[in-house]
């Protein structure tokens, strides 16, 4: 189990007004961004890739996200 101390007021304040006292809400939002990050992540590594001429097979690509994701 991961815990997660915030140390800025303002930010606690947002989160207690967005999710209220349910930290279950508080801990689904942020697995949400972790996993939204890592598929920007993923996305950003992609593009600079393709435009250093690295691009793959279009089935080859496709079948490596499916298989990461699923």
């Amino acid at each position: 189990m991961l815990n997660i101390q915030i140390d800025n007021p303002a930010l606690e304040a947002d989160l207690k007004q967005t999710f209220g006292d349910n930290p279950q809400s508080v801990a689904r939002a942020f697995a949400e961004f972790v996993q939204a990050k890592r598929i920007t992540d993923d996305i950003n590594v992609s593009v600079t890739q393709l435009e250093q001429g690295q691009g793959l097979d279009i089935a080859e690509v496709f079948s490596s996200i499916r298989a990461r994701y699923e």
